[in-house]
């Protein structure tokens, strides 16, 4: 089948593309001696995750137990939740994960881990827990001060294993100057490898630091103490990559093809994908590609208005138009299918496992 037989809206990813993102950001951890350990929150997608291990990555990072849950049942067997659970079920059900794969999971509290601890010894099982340290992003996290305390608490609880330290670096995401974004991330980095170290002096082992985004992780896997790596974006990039200077836009793996559905009139075309599609993320619009002029103006649920200058370009009622999403992962999350795509040739489809549902 060719891409522009697909009914539309429609999700493709270019795989040349992407094989070549994924074996870059691979290089950069290597060359630094690092574990990659990639965010699947982009795409969700078992069979993507599979290109990543086979290209070298140790394991993966989830945003929630769902997509756990969803890897583990496609035979990943290496996870790290990189967010905290606290509800007595959904701690129920990260236990039970412990019988096919090691499922790590972050804590920035003394009560949750001590419910996990009373969970997981129960059962008989062990949980491996990273205390989250808040970096500077004003998210999660327990302050740089406190790491130390809260490892400590928590160590020698039954049915939990200490394994480290995560930070992440998001608030670099405001930062557009690439220099300064690289020092600011191994200035704050270093802070996170040094409470490790005074953990580590106080006789507790510390055997993972684990931090980094897409745009800020290879300044962080620079940094001497780091074990590992979670960026995640890099395998499509998008808009706000290319913002950065973290990417080029012919590095955007990830299109949505969308329908011209009305020509109002010379000026302007409407496509059949909206807020449903693109996801609209912080109000930002895709970039229309080989459409010269074309400025996106409105959103909706199933619309994108798009501006033209009439004189430079003519579209008519069905062409097909492709867009770089300016949020990769957010536009993935609303489709539950992933074309892969090589020249103009479909080549496979793969699933969005749990279309990222948050739970």
């Amino acid at each position: 089948m060719k891409k522009l037989d697909l009914e539309t809206p429609v999700l493709i990813v270019d795989q040349e593309r992407l094989l070549r993102n994924i074996r870059e950001m691979q290089e950069t951890a290597n060359s630094a001696g690092v574990v990659l350990r990639p965010h699947s929150k982009t795409h969700n997608c078992p069979e993507l995750v599979k290109h990543q291990l086979v290209a070298g990555a140790t394991g993966i990072c989830v945003q929630n137990l769902s997509q756990a849950e969803a890897m583990v049942h496609a035979g990943i067997t290496d996870v790290f939740i990189t967010n905290e659970i606290v509800e007595l079920t959904k701690i129920v059900r990260l236990v039970k994960l412990q019988e096919k794969a090691t499922v790590k999971v972050a804590v920035d509290d003394p009560t949750s881990a001590e419910q996990i601890s009373k969970t997981a010894a129960s059962d008989q099982r062990i949980v491996p827990v990273l205390v989250d340290v808040d970096v500077g992003a004003g998210r999660c996290g327990v302050p740089f001060g406190a790491a130390a305390k809260l490892a400590k608490r928590i160590a020698h609880l039954k049915g939990i294993r200490f394994d480290g330290l995560m930070g992440y670096e998001g608030q670099f995401y405001h930062v557009r100057n690439r220099k300064r974004r690289e020092k600011l991330t191994k200035r704050t980095i270093a802070r996170l490898v040094a409470t490790a170290r005074l953990i580590a002096k106080s006789g507790l082992d510390v055997p993972i630091v684990s931090c980094g985004s897409t745009p800020t992780a290879s300044a962080a896997a620079q940094v001497e103490g780091v074990t590992e790596i979670q960026p995640g974006n890099y395998v499509f990039y998008d808009l706000i990559q290319v913002e950065l200077g973290a990417a080029r836009i012919e590095q955007c793996a990830q299109r949505i093809i969308a329908t011209v559905t009305s020509t109002p009139n010379p000026r302007r075309f409407v496509v059949d994908a909206g807020s449903t599609t693109f996801a609209h993320d912080q109000g930002r619009f895709p970039k229309a590609l080989g459409v010269p002029s074309a400025t996106p103006t409105g959103i909706s649920q199933e619309h994108l208005v798009v501006r033209i200058n009439p004189h430079v370009t003519h579209l008519r009622v069905g062409d097909k138009v492709e867009f770089v999403p300016y949020h990769a992962c957010t536009a993935t999350n609303m489709f539950d299918r992933i074309y892969l795509t090589k020249d103009e040739e479909v080549i496979a489809a793969w699933t969005v496992a749990r279309g990222g549902k948050p739970n």
